[in-house]
């Protein structure tokens, strides 16, 4: 078949985890070898690009890659990478600003029906699906989040990085993630009240952009009185970013919606221990790679990190993130997208190249 890969129109690195992974995915999509024809599009949005240069190629398929939809003349694939607005329509990021409840919607209702392909990370999302859409478990492919293990393990601690901003190696908590109140800071600073509390010496470090929670955090963080303990690095170069995993004592993940995520494999691959919520889909994707609390337990999530003081139990946490994410890579999650594209060509055989969705009268 002629494939056309569609982009997501919107590239900017503080888009956190969507940029992310669509570099990982180009990267693969450039070393992949496949019996299709292959094209990639970066579309702007709302400008109608996509279905003409369908026609212009005779695109058999086209794989939207991102949550992102253009309507088009050939079968489709779609990439979901959450629910949220289903599974937690109280946070306002997910029903009321932004992308509102509504126009996701009105977004998923229209576009998974008419998918023929859905992918999504594991078989928790690929339920979501089925639940909330009544869309045929057939049609639904799970495919992993990648990492780019070629990027991430090529570096190495540097201690003196973090050291300029007060840090030491070891010595700290590490949660990276946009300021949305589903990414849920506050258990982590209520966790690390506690931790200081019984005398520990660890602080907790925030990295990402704000999306306009973060001015409450840092309020909520003065008014417990840990001010001098809780750093707010914002939105960091890759290099800072790395140092950072490579130096904290743990990664505590506390987002609350799955089913998978990123940081805990970037993680993984840097040798850093993780301790995660237990998000709906986290123990599909982290297996025993990983740690979990109860999301909302700041208590429980202390109880977690002070399991790392056994040194044998943090080390064979990161020799199984290690292992783990050597099947998460960008070749793996593009050979299976190959692969579910090989099982629909066998229907596309079915009607001639110059066939359309719309017959004659």
């Amino acid at each position: 078949m002629k494939v056309l890969f569609v982009g997501n129109p919107s590239d900017r690195p503080t888009d956190g985890g969507g940029a992310t992974f669509q570099r990982a995915l180009l990267g693969g999509l450039k070393r992949m070898r496949s019996s299709h024809e292959c094209s990639y599009i970066q579309p702007a949005p709302n400008q109608g690009m996509v279905q003409p240069v369908v026609a212009e190629k005779s695109i058999d398929f086209v794989w939207f890659m991102s949550p992102y939809h253009e309507p088009v003349e050939v079968p489709f694939g779609t990439t979901v990478w959450d629910l949220g607005h289903r599974q937690l329509p109280w946070f306002p990021e997910l029903s009321l600003s932004g992308w509102t409840f509504g126009l996701r919607e009105n977004y998923y209702r229209e576009v998974l029906p008419r998918a023929s392909i859905v992918a999504i990370g594991n078989g928790t999302g690929a339920r979501s699906i089925s639940d909330f859409y009544r869309i045929p478990p057939e049609n639904i492919c799970e495919i992993p989040l990648p990492v780019d293990l070629d990027v991430l393990q090529a570096a190495a601690a540097d201690s003196s990085v973090i050291e300029s901003t007060g840090l030491k190696s070891g010595e700290y908590l590490f949660y990276p993630a946009q300021f949305w109140p589903h990414k849920n800071h506050i258990t982590l600073v209520d966790a690390l009240a506690i931790l200081r509390a019984d005398g520990s010496s660890l602080k907790l470090v925030f990295s990402g952009s704000d999306k306009g929670n973060r001015a409450y955090v840092e309020s909520y963080v003065n008014q417990l009185g840990l001010q001098e303990h809780v750093g707010f690095a914002g939105f960091v170069d890759t290099n800072i970013l790395h140092q950072l995993y490579l130096n904290a004592h743990a990664l505590v993940y506390a987002s609350l919606l799955g089913p998978d995520n990123l940081p805990p494999l970037e993680a993984m691959a840097l040798g850093c221990p993780v301790v995660s919520a237990a998000f709906a889909g986290a123990r599909e994707q982290m297996g025993d790679a990983a740690l979990y609390f109860d999301g909302l337990d700041a208590q429980d999530l202390v109880s977690q990190v002070r399991k790392l003081d056994d040194a044998a139990l943090k080390q064979r946490l990161i020799a199984n993130g290690r292992t783990l994410v050597q099947s998460r890579t960008p070749d793996e999650y593009v050979k299976k997208i190959i692969e579910a594209l090989d099982r629909f060509a066998i229907k596309r055989k079915l009607w001639g190249p110059s066939n359309s969705y719309r017959h004659p009268p």
